[in-house]
């Protein structure tokens, strides 16, 4: 198995565990709630959709085994989350709750499960005051992850 795919499998994994109990705001856990790749569903409030991408290889003298690669790969997660409130104040908070969830749930698996060094993850949110997202709010956090690959793995 590709160990980006790995990366992107063991964060829906960790995704569908946030479940609205706890330290959680939202639940994610439902069927068909976390998504890789896949483009926004309305009907499926709230809902993460999990992108790959910028990837990036290098080889650093004194660090790097020769016969390896230190890898770099930047996640996108779209967690998009419906507000019924008309409260200036939780209009804006449920988006930032939303990316508090998931950022809860990958700091406290910052390997993913061995398959990586570490991650950094950093973010926006939109609020629905926005016309196009009457209702809605979107975390949109960024995943920075550093692993090592052995050459031609």
């Amino acid at each position: 198995m590709a160990t980006e795919r790995s990366i992107l499998e063991r964060i829906k994994a960790l995704l569908a565990t946030i479940d609205g109990t706890g330290s959680y705001t939202f639940d994610l856990s439902g069927t068909d709630q976390v998504f890789i790749g896949a483009l926004f569903l309305p009907h499926r409030i709230p809902s993460a959709h999990i992108y790959g991408g910028n990837l990036g290889s290098a080889q650093v003298g004194g660090t790097t085994l020769l016969t390896g690669y230190d890898r770099t790969m930047r996640v996108r997660i779209e967690c998009w989350v419906g507000i019924n409130s008309t409260d200036g104040a939780e209009i804006h908070l449920a988006p930032l709750d939303a990316y508090n969830d998931i950022r809860l749930v990958l700091e406290n698996d910052r390997t993913l499960n061995s398959n990586v060094h570490d991650l950094i993850v950093s973010g926006t949110t939109v609020e629905p005051s926005a016309p196009e997202l009457p209702g809605l709010g979107v975390a949109i956090l960024d995943v920075d992850i550093t692993y090592r690959q052995t050459a031609g793995s």
